[in-house]
Order: structure tokens, then C-alpha cells, then sequence
């Protein structure tokens, strides 16, 4: 196959599983008579002819572990935010970001665990944490059957990291427990804590700050 009908292929499958995305493991399967390699080349050249046509609207974003989607070019944002005509979701509050950042380290994990960590209940945090889709159950504790909750690819989405659990920086229980204190003494309203703006490059960032900006 030539490389732009491979790459019209690809291109057509990232439109119609959307936000979704589709993994480079799909792709290969789908493409079985391809090489990986020729196949990922066919992503680069999707990615570099968006980037040099001023006419597309497109960009290519990686993220989670391998996986692809079509989404829109962030100097355009501001003129597509005008056909909506919603009302623009609330930044994630202190005890939101707590909860999410202990998911994110010890998932899964159960709301007693969760509660045991913080010295607090978690219910509504978690309620708008899976509203946010920042969460999700994976399954239940063999004890008593409680939900086990995790991270879901839109948190990845969200802070636009290509990987999985493995790329988020390192830190201990202690120190989850010790950031969730010196959160409750100071007061802390953004999310520059257990995600620390030093392990993340600007863009990520820029998008934590969207996510976990102040209140």
C-alpha cells in the first residue's frame, strides 16, 4: 500500500473513534499486512502535514500508553468555545485534587482507603471526580465488596501525558500523607503539590492549571 492511502486510512480511523483514540496495537492489527514501522511514520507525516497546512484545523495528540486521536489545534480553541452554549464546569476544588492525586498514586482503591488517607469523608469527591470521567470503578474488594476506584484515560488526556501510571513522578505513602496535611494547614487552592510543576513540562502544566486551577 502506498504511504498516502496508509495514511488516509489511519487518518479516517482516528475520526471515527473520535475522543476515544485508537491504539497503536489496533492499528497494527488492523494494518497486519504493514509494518509498525510504516505505520508510525504515517502517523509522523499525519502529524507534521497538520502542523504545516494553516488550512487544517488538526493536530494529533498521543497519550496514555500508544494511543492516538484527532483533536483541534489549542490557537484555535477560542473561536470553537464560542459555539458553545454551555456553562463552562468548575475548576476541581483542594478536596478533589486530593482525592484524585491519591487515586492516581494507590489505585485502585477503595473510599475507605481513600478516607483513611485523608482523615475525611470522600463521597462527594468522588462523585464529581467520576462525573468529571477523571475516574473510574475497576472492580471491588474482596472483603466487603467495595468499589475499587482508578484513574481513567482522560486523566492523561487532560494533563496530555503520552504513558501510564509508570511516568507519574515517584512519591511514598508518607509523603502522600504528609502533602494531604500540609494541604489542609496552608490551605493550598491548585494542584502544584503531589503533581509537581518541576516533573511536567509547560503544556502539561498548562493543562493541570485549566484542570486544578484556583477557586
Amino acid at each position: 500500500m502506498n504511504k498516502n492511502k496508509l495514511m488516509a486510512i489511519i487518518e479516517g480511523m482516528l475520526f471515527i473513534y473520535g475522543d476515544e483514540g485508537v491504539a497503536l496495537m489496533d492499528l497494527e492489527t488492523v494494518l497486519d499486512h504493514e509494518k509498525p514501522s510504516d505505520i508510525k511514520e504515517a502517523i509522523k507525516s499525519l502529524e507534521d502535514k497538520y502542523l504545516n497546512d494553516e488550512a487544517s484545523a488538526f493536530s494529533i495528540q498521543k497519550f496514555s500508553t500508544n494511543k492516538y486521536r484527532l483533536q483541534t489545534k489549542k490557537d484555535l480553541h477560542e473561536w470553537f468555545a464560542k459555539l458553545e452554549d454551555v456553562e463552562v464546569q468548575s475548576k476541581l476544588s483542594v478536596s478533589s485534587i486530593e482525592v484524585l492525586s491519591i487515586i492516581a498514586y494507590k489505585g485502585p482503591i477503595s473510599k475507605n482507603q481513600i478516607d483513611h488517607i485523608r482523615g475525611l469523608d470522600s463521597t462527594y469527591q468522588i462523585y464529581k471526580l467520576k462525573d468529571r470521567k477523571l475516574i473510574r470503578s475497576v472492580g471491588k474488594t474482596e472483603e466487603t465488596r467495595a468499589n475499587l476506584y482508578a484513574i481513567t484515560e482522560n486523566f492523561f488526556k487532560l494533563f496530555n501525558l503520552a504513558g501510564g501510571k509508570e511516568i507519574l513522578p515517584k512519591i511514598s505513602d508518607d509523603e502522600i500523607q504528609e502533602e494531604v496535611v500540609t494541604k489542609k494547614a496552608k490551605h493550598k487552592t491548585s494542584g502544584t503539590g503531589i503533581f509537581n510543576a518541576a516533573d511536567f513540562s509547560e503544556e502539561q502544566n498548562e493543562n493541570m492549571e485549566e484542570l486544578f486551577g484556583t477557586n
